[in-house]
């Protein structure tokens, strides 16, 4: 299949459409014992009184250089509000920051089951510059005021809304004079959080960074969501996941007119669309809001995945295809929405097969339908925990059924078939 040309080998491509043989000794595994894991919520602070999860709050104002940013972080029933005005420091010619912090010394709780970082915040100021950050860690050879593991959140302008942070969004290498990632945990799991701060954060911090403009944030809460007591395999492994449509005639939805849906999504006689769709609107985060709806099955319109979980590796012409970090969205059985069936599936081997279960290499479709969707990837070289995924088999978010992500450029260099 395929993903970035800049980085996938050959023997990577021939492993991912392994032949039908290969693809019936995966899909015959029987993963014996895994039992189904409730995705969990771990409250790290709110702001409502609750003994166990109130926290000590101390804002900061922009000390470098004569810098001129300055703000308040009033703690109120219920709510926690973060305001102020990022400005130019004059001697840099660049905007400054200002943050608050926790700074009581009692430990958080162990998080290093969860994948996402969850807050509910609204936002009354159109401020590009927000960041949430946690821990003490040190990258090697990072800046110098550069501690703790940091990254950037869009804030839903108006109302409360939920935002999600993949965990592995998070890098400790960043710029101490912009706020911005230099290094990522895409990059090289050393930038990644580590086991030893997810068990204990030690801090948390909001940032208005590197963006001039007026700040105003209201926090109900923070938590790490997607939390699991089980490995994250045991949540969906041993399932029975339906056989490819026959062809685009059997979807559930009718009106499907892009001429690449079939032969991708249904046939498999494409190894990949022809044209690039990266399903993100403009060249930089945050492409969509969770609040305008999700990301589903272009055959049946289940729901896949939260627009907060869209990530990619810019600049855009190295990263064409639509990418997801985990989780996917459960279905009403409680089970995630994407079957991971192994290398290969759907090239011969076409029948109804088990779900090997989340975390999983190889190829993944629709569980409800069992669609082709792409390929899920967790090595350096072709991302951590990185769900590849054809655009033309997805519904974006605020999309009908029958509408697919639309291609944003023609065929180029970037294509890799084999």
């Amino acid at each position: 299949n395929r993903c970035s040309s800049s980085s996938i080998s050959f023997a990577l491509i021939l492993r991912a459409c392994a032949n039908s043989a290969m693809g019936n000794v995966v899909s015959s595994m029987v993963l014996a014992g895994l039992a189904a894991a409730q995705a969990e919520n771990i409250v790290l602070a709110t702001f409502d009184g609750t003994a166990s999860t109130t926290r000590m709050w101390k804002e900061q104002n922009d000390p470098v250089m004569g810098g001129k940013s300055s703000g308040t972080f009033t703690i109120g029933p219920g709510s926690a509000i973060f305001d102020g005005a990022v400005e130019d420091v004059p001697f840099l010619r660049a905007p400054g920051f200002i943050k608050a912090s926790t700074t009581d010394s009692r430990p958080f709780p162990d998080i290093s089951s969860c994948t996402n970082i969850e807050l509910e915040v609204k936002s009354a100021e159109d401020f590009a510059g927000y960041r949430f950050s946690f821990g003490t860690a040190k990258a090697p050879g990072g800046k110098f005021f550069a501690s703790g593991y940091k990254s950037n959140f869009a804030a839903p302008l108006g109302n409360f809304g939920k935002v999600y942070i993949p965990i592995k969004n998070f890098t400790d290498f960043w710029d101490d004079a912009t706020g911005d990632p230099i290094k990522t945990c895409m990059d090289s799991e050393i930038y990644c959080p580590d086991k030893k701060t997810l068990k204990n954060l030690q801090t948390m911090s909001i940032w208005a960074e590197g963006v001039k403009g007026k700040v105003d944030l209201e926090i109900k809460s923070i938590q790490a969501s997607g939390c699991t007591s089980h490995t994250l395999h045991a949540l969906s492994g041993g399932r029975l996941c339906p056989a490819i449509p026959s062809s685009a005639k059997a979807c559930p939805a009718r009106n499907i007119s892009d001429f690449q849906f079939e032969p991708v999504c249904i046939t498999r006689e494409l190894n990949a669309e022809l044209q690039q769709r990266r399903c993100m609107k403009g060249h930089s985060a945050p492409y969509y809001q969770d609040s305008q709806g999700v990301f589903r099955c272009s055959c049946c319109g289940a729901p896949l995945w939260k627009p907060s979980l869209q990530f990619d590796q810019l600049p855009a012409d190295k990263w064409p295809w639509p990418s997801f970090h985990s989780p996917p969205i459960n279905g009403t059985d409680g089970l995630p929405n994407v079957c991971h069936r192994g290398p290969g599936y759907g090239i011969t081997m076409r029948n109804a097969t088990m779900d090997l279960g989340l975390g999983v290499e190889g190829e993944v479709g629709c569980a409800r339908c069992g669609a082709h969707l792409g390929d899920f990837f967790n090595t350096q070289e072709l991302g951590i925990d990185h769900y590849c995924i054809n655009g033309v088999c997805m519904v974006p978010p605020g999309g009908k059924l029958g509408d697919v992500c639309t291609p944003t450029q023609d065929p180029g260099s970037s294509l890799v078939v084999v």
